[in-house]
């Protein structure tokens, strides 16, 4: 019948075939499990039943033939020791058998061979006697206890091959005859063939009894499982509905709570746009209590003389478009007072998708207004004083800049002026003077006069010194030249507001450094500082704006002037270094000055920032802008103080594509500039 069940769920497509399966399998586990169970019983059982075989055949045999006599001699019967040695063995072996493969099928039939062999032996005990031929079929009722017809076939084919062979050879031994009976045994084997025949379908049929009862069993387990499954999913969907409900409870809750202590003004309309409901918000807004507004269009929407007309139409449009929309307009309160209203409007969808109602959040927004309106104010005054402060940014960088040039100016002016002071030309005018007086007798005055004599010489002497004079005031004019010029361009990138680079020419790194040199050379040398140039080789060439990195590199040298001033160390040193790196050219400025703390170094460019007690704070700044411009970057490093510092400006070899790619950058992202520290520890 459970069969007949499973094939009728087969119609149920792949769903049932699978839990056909599924019960089959488990029929198949539960049938082994309780099978193997019953099987270690009945070997317990069998267990105790060869070992009280083997003491009842010692018995037997000792109590039916003890001894065997020779005249007046005798000794211990040959059956006592078969019964010992031979029954130890059969039932040992069994025993071993049973307790290594407890479950396996073949331990079954070597049970059933040792218990056939165990029925021969107490055969030969008693002789052959036809009482003890019962027990053969004794021990196939307690072999069918295993519920195993195929072991009955077994202990029949044992215990006819017996009876065949003792039969013939030994028939004293199976039949207690001394003639021999060749057929004898097929007599007994049928006796045997007759019980197996009543024992073996009562095996197949307890088999198929238990087998039932487990798919029975399983079916039940099954049907338990998929009850349980369904409670469980059952409550879950309980659960779960609970849940949402008891969510949406506390979300009504509180959207209750929203609407009525919200600031706001919630108003619920039909499709017309006519009020419905209002929450406490509408009524703090407006003055309008909730009875004076119910059925009030366009949301309860007060219009008067300052309400734009065109946001009015727009806003009634989409009303009746039944579309969402956003909107400021100025309304009326109750008492008539005008004010600056938010409206958010969205509609509300049927179950049809059409919109059927509306909600209406409205916002008193007229301080923002206002606030909006003085910001703007502000705006223009910020602009207005932002003007004021670059004018005056610019002004500074001129000062700063020019200031820098015009110490080399006045150095080279006061060089002109002190070689003027002390000009061979007052003993030009000496000998002039001295010829003029000894005009009529010039000539006698050369050859007698000891002081003719010498004034050839003097000339000589005195022309050389004004020669020498010439070409340092010519050196002197040269600088200041320079310097001028560089002033000059300095005033011209100032006015151009460092919004247009200059003019872009080819460079070379140790020219820059000599002409930076140059421009500070008298206050180095006033001060005895020693300067050493490391010029890469070959000399690195790049295009780029020429005036700018002198004015860099002139703020970097006066810089670190004044650190080894400050300083006071005995040793002044100053370094300048160029090198390649990628494609970039870099000038390093460093000293053993007073170095820079490391709080600092992230303030170093920021403007107005400076640690001199003269300074103002502005010449680093103007100089990393500079090196921005023209599309460079300036860092400074310093491992404290009494340490000294260094300062890298790094200028890219094509100044030209640096300043079209800042440009570029400059119209994409109008941010004005940062300087952070960098990985390696710059701050750049």
């Amino acid at each position: 019948m459970g069969r007949l069940r499973m094939l009728d769920r087969l119609r149920f497509g792949d769903a049932t075939v699978s839990e056909t399966r599924r019960t089959t399998e488990s029929t198949d586990t539960l049938f082994k499990a309780r099978y193997q169970k019953e099987c270690l019983r009945v070997n317990g059982f069998i267990q105790w039943l060869m070992v009280a075989q083997w003491l009842a055949g010692i018995a037997f045999a000792a109590f039916y033939s003890p001894l065997t006599w020779i005249g007046n001699h005798f000794e211990l019967h040959v059956h006592v020791w078969a019964s010992i040695l031979i029954g130890g063995s059969l039932s040992g072996f069994a025993i071993l058998w049973l307790r290594t493969y407890p479950t396996a099928a073949h331990s079954r039939h070597v049970v059933a061979t040792t218990q056939m062999l165990w029925s021969a032996l107490l055969i030969h005990l008693s002789g052959g006697r036809i009482e003890t031929h019962f027990h053969v079929f004794a021990s196939l009722a307690i072999l069918s206890i295993y519920r195993d017809w195929t072991i009955l076939i077994t202990a029949t084919a044992v215990i006819a091959v017996d009876h065949f062979v003792r039969g013939v050879f030994y028939p004293l031994s199976a039949f207690g005859i001394v003639t021999e009976s060749p057929y004898r045994w097929i007599e007994h084997a049928l006796w045997v063939l007759f019980e197996v025949a009543f024992l073996a379908p009562g095996c197949r049929r307890l088999r198929k009894e238990i087998r039932e009862l487990c798919a029975r069993q399983t079916e039940i387990e099954e049907a338990k499982r998929s009850v349980d499954l369904k409670v469980e999913e059952r409550t879950k969907d309980l659960v779960k509905a609970n849940l949402l409900l008891a969510i949406k409870t506390a979300e009504a809750e509180k959207l209750a709570l929203v609407a009525k202590y919200t600031d706001n003004a919630v108003a619920i309309t039909d499709g017309d746009a006519n009020v419905e409901w209002v929450n406490e918000g509408y009524t703090r807004i407006t003055g309008f209590e909730s009875d004076e507004i119910i059925g009030a269009p366009e949301s309860g929407f007060r219009s008067g003389e300052q309400t734009c007309p065109q946001t009015l139409s727009s806003m009634r449009r989409a009303i009746e478009d039944k579309q969402a929309f956003n909107t400021e307009i100025i309304s009326y309160r109750k008492n008539g007072t005008p004010f600056w209203l938010a409206i958010e409007l969205r509609p509300i969808p049927g179950t049809d998708g059409t919109a059927q109602r509306f909600i209406s959040i409205q916002s008193d927004i007229t301080d923002r207004v206002e606030a909006e309106r003085q910001n703007k104010v502000l705006q223009q005054e910020i602009v207005d004083a932002s003007r004021q402060a670059g004018m005056a940014e610019v002004a500074t960088g001129v000062l700063h800049n020019v200031g820098n040039i015009l110490n080399s100016v006045n150095v080279s002016a006061s060089i002109i002026q002190k070689q003027f002071s002390n000009s061979a030309l007052q003993n030009l005018e000496k000998a002039t003077h001295l010829i003029s007086e000894y005009e009529s007798s010039f000539a006698d005055f050369i050859q007698n006069d000891s002081r003719g004599q010498k004034l050839p010489k003097y000339l000589v002497v005195v022309s050389q010194s004004l020669r020498h004079e010439q070409a340092s005031v010519d050196r002197e004019l040269s600088d200041l030249t320079k310097n001028i010029e560089h002033i000059k361009e300095i005033i011209a990138v100032q006015q151009t507001m460092a919004k247009t680079s200059g003019l872009q020419q080819e460079l070379h790194a140790s020219d820059l450094i000599r002409d930076v040199l140059t421009a500070n050379k008298e206050s180095l040398n006033k001060h005895a500082i020693k300067v050493i140039e490391e010029l890469a080789a070959p000399d690195p060439t790049m295009v780029s704006d020429k005036h700018r990195i002198l004015q860099i590199l002139i703020n970097l040298v006066c810089n670190a002037k004044d650190s080894l001033l400050e300083a006071g160390v005995p040793d002044p040193t100053m370094l300048l270094r160029t090198w390649t790196e990628h494609d970039h050219v870099c000038f390093e400025v460093a000293d053993n000055g007073v170095g820079i703390q490391a709080d600092n170094l992230n303030k170093i460019f920021q403007h107005g920032f400076t640690t001199k007690i003269h300074g103002h704070g502005f010449g680093l700044h103007s100089s990393a802008n500079a090196a921005t411009e023209v599309g460079g970057r300036l860092s400074a490093t310093s491992a404290g103080i009494g340490t000294g510092a260094q300062f890298v400006l790094r200028v890219p070899l094509d100044g030209r594509a640096a300043c079209d790619k800042r440009d570029h950058h400059e119209e994409r992202d109008d941010h004005p500039t940062k300087w952070i520290p960098s990985e390696s520890g710059e701050t750049t």
